[in-house]
């Protein structure tokens, strides 16, 4: 049976909400019919911004705002494409805690939306693989898992460069997927410190700088580069470094520094003779990132070139896992999450 639906996802880099409309049998095929995205307001993103950096929840009151915004912007989206009969609708909500170890993973969002409609709302997508042993993440290998069909490539790595990075290896051997390293939310978070700026543009800042090996050493230090996959990481584990990195060197070389650490650590977890390096996410655009890319890999693409929108994969993948769980069809992996009882995602709410 065909669908078509809804996905709905803010990233770790707190930048607002993505909204996908796909069309899907949520197992063999997946066609996208289109994208939209909803900045925040600047009021909220600092408030989103202040609970994640406190680790505590300062005003309730962020959590009515947030999913004013959301059903807002929902209603918005199917009101104004009522020539498409929306099946399902995926809501991820803002990630604001996220722990491996406690298996706590919270995604900021009013189960209760206020939508005017009778649509089927599903939610809550890291649940089930808490409950069954998983690490909560990365849960979108299952839409990579779909692309990487359409493809014909013997090995490809889809590489989500978001607040953290993670990748999904699909190879002969099967799938296998976990967070590698940071992504834009540590260094977006420096460069928001130092100079007022939301990212680093195009690589700008970052192309001004050298590396600094001392930098990465300590970084690479870290035990949990020593972990193998499947792993995760939460947004805010390697800040913990930032105050020592800011008496290192200046800025920019911290920057640049910072960055090639995100190819080198995904290399080190790759076994595959050359794969396919498929950039997914809002770090693929950093020219920097793609140059140390390059220099790692021999086969090395944006998404973006297979006709797809690197901005909205796990939108997408949001979607197809309301789906899937409509269906009831699993779509988390021992291989991908660590999880003991492979599952199906999500909750109605």
């Amino acid at each position: 049976m065909d669908y078509i639906a809804l996905g709905c996802m803010s990233g770790t880099s707190l930048d607002g909400i993505d909204l996908s409309l796909i069309r899907s049998d949520g197992e063999t095929y997946s066609e996208e019919i289109m994208n939209y995205f909803h900045p925040y307001s600047k009021e909220l993103k600092n408030n989103l911004h202040q609970v994640i950096q406190r680790g505590y929840l300062t005003d309730p009151k962020i959590a009515s705002q947030l999913s004013i915004e959301y059903s807002r912007t929902i209603q918005q989206f199917i009101d104004s494409n009522k020539k498409y009969e929306v099946n399902v609708i995926g809501i991820h909500g803002q990630t604001l805690f996220h722990d491996d170890k406690t298996k706590i993973s919270i995604q900021l969002f009013d189960k209760k939306l206020n939508l005017n409609n009778s649509i089927p709302v599903i939610c809550n997508f890291r649940k089930n693989d808490l409950l069954n042993g998983g690490f909560g993440a990365p849960i979108i290998p299952i839409y990579h898992q779909l692309i990487h069909q359409k493809l014909n490539n013997k090995n490809s790595v889809f590489v989500n460069i978001g607040g953290v990075t993670n990748i999904t290896i699909i190879n002969q051997e099967g799938i296998f997927a976990g967070d590698t390293s940071f992504g834009n939310a540590l260094v977006n978070d420096l460069i928001k410190k130092k100079f007022n700026f939301e990212m680093d543009e195009d690589g700008y800042i970052s192309g001004q700088g050298l590396v600094n090996e001392s930098i990465i050493d300590l970084i690479l230090s870290d035990p949990f580069f020593s972990r193998t996959l499947p792993k995760t990481l939460d947004r805010n584990y390697f800040h913990k470094y930032l105050e020592q990195l800011q008496a290192m060197d200046k800025t920019e070389n911290i920057i640049n520094s910072l960055l090639k650490i995100i190819p080198l650590s995904i290399d080190k977890l790759i076994f595959d003779t050359d794969p396919t390096i498929i950039l997914c996410g809002g770090g693929r655009k950093n020219l920097t990132l793609q140059k140390l890319f390059r220099q790692h890999f021999k086969d090395v693409h944006s998404i973006d070139e297979y006709g797809l929108d690197g901005d909205y994969i796990e939108s997408q993948g949001m979607a197809l896992l309301s789906i899937r769980f409509l269906n009831k069809k699993k779509s988390t992996f021992t291989s991908t999450t660590g999880i003991k009882r492979e599952v199906y995602l999500g909750e109605r709410c």
